[in-house]
């Protein structure tokens, strides 16, 4: 498998995915949504288990939970599965694939689902009563305006300019990207109910691995950090179990609660600490590695103007459409150098998962 080149839509890594669990000879769970794709074909969400049936100590590796993100980690899956020798993994040690848990999104160039949700806010949902957003209230219809036309960046930071002078720019970044249940058509919108494909996690994980007493959830996503590089996030303060566990793990690790320097604030309703739910009697560990692409103001700029196509707009208008492409590049940079990079640094990752889940004593 090449591997300085992505996939350029869902169908083609889902097919690549597939393919390389049937060459190594193992079965894939394929969960279709209710939802389909641009061209009407079905989506799904497919799962893979090899190692020890019944494991011990496990790792799960996520890819597309925010579904443009899942170009770059779709492929990294699918070259684990091609490269991986299963005889050298311990005994009790089994590996769970989940390829895009966000297919709709990803099919549509999406971060959200079909719902409009962000589904790292939506973990169990029904079964939670998540603390509002008054701050998200504030700033929801400069967010999303209702403009006859495709509103610039320098709208958005007009609007928010008296906002950031009265509360500060880390009071604005958090209100946005927190979470919020009230706005069904905002941004990062955590939806009224658990969502499908959390359903489907909800499901299978503890099926797949509920005798295991150790579990390392590696969620793959890209958008923070410098251009190409991996941050490693982590949603345990410095100092705890999990933060030592990474560290010994991976090295720099950046922890998102209890950090005064941290990129990255806490978020409501993440999937990966969340599988702790549904498998009370393990050890649970989570990490969530990004891979840089854009800076802050590129992403808020794009995902404003793509949020207002998804709302208002018509992907007949050549720049409806343009706006919709550079919000996708935002997040899966149509650059080979980055694609290379992405890749290069996505590899021994998994491969460093993989030696800490083996030696987790």
């Amino acid at each position: 498998m090449r591997l300085d080149r992505l996939p350029l839509t869902y169908d083609e890594c889902r097919a690549r995915f597939r393919r390389a669990a049937i060459e190594a000879g193992l079965a894939v769970r394929s969960h279709p949504i209710s939802a389909r794709g641009p061209h009407g074909q079905e989506l799904t969400i497919d799962i893979v288990a090899l190692g020890a049936a019944a494991p011990r100590r496990a790792l799960l590796v996520l890819s597309g939970v925010h579904g443009v993100e899942g170009f770059v980690t779709s492929t990294l899956q699918t070259d684990l599965l091609s490269r991986l020798d299963r005889s050298a993994l311990p005994a009790d040690v089994g590996i769970v694939l989940v390829h895009v848990v966000n297919p709709w999104g990803m099919a549509h160039d999406r971060r959200q689902n079909e719902s409009n949700v962000d589904l790292n806010r939506n973990w169990r949902r029904s079964a939670r009563d998540p603390e509002h957003n008054f701050a998200y209230d504030q700033l929801h219809a400069l967010a999303c305006p209702d403009t006859p036309t495709m509103p610039g960046f320098d709208d958005l930071m007009g609007a928010i300019g008296p906002i950031v002078d009265e509360h500060g720019i880390d009071w604005v970044r958090d209100g946005i990207t927190k979470g919020q249940y009230r706005h069904a058509d905002g941004l990062h919108f955590g939806g009224d109910r658990t969502e499908e494909s959390c359903l489907v996690l909800e499901q299978d994980i503890p099926e797949l691995l509920g005798s295991a007493d150790q579990v390392l959830t590696v969620d793959l996503h890209t958008g923070v950090g410098p251009l190409g590089a991996l941050t490693l996030l982590s949603s345990r303060p410095p100092g705890s179990p999990q933060d030592g566990f990474l560290r010994a793990a991976f090295g720099d690790v950046e922890a998102t609660v209890g950090n005064p320097t941290q990129a990255s604030t806490p978020k409501s309703g993440p999937i990966a600490s969340g599988i702790a739910d549904v498998l009370p009697g393990a050890e649970c560990f989570a990490v969530t590695p990004e891979i840089g692409t854009a800076g802050d103001m590129e992403q808020l700029a794009t995902t404003y103007q793509e949020q207002w196509v998804h709302r208002v707009g018509d992907l007949e208008d050549p720049e409806h459409r343009l706006a919709r492409w550079r919000y996708r590049c935002c997040f899966t940079p149509d650059d080979r150098e980055w694609e290379r990079t992405a890749l290069g640094g996505g590899r021994p990752l998994l491969d460093q998962a993989i030696s800490a889940v083996a030696t987790w004593a």
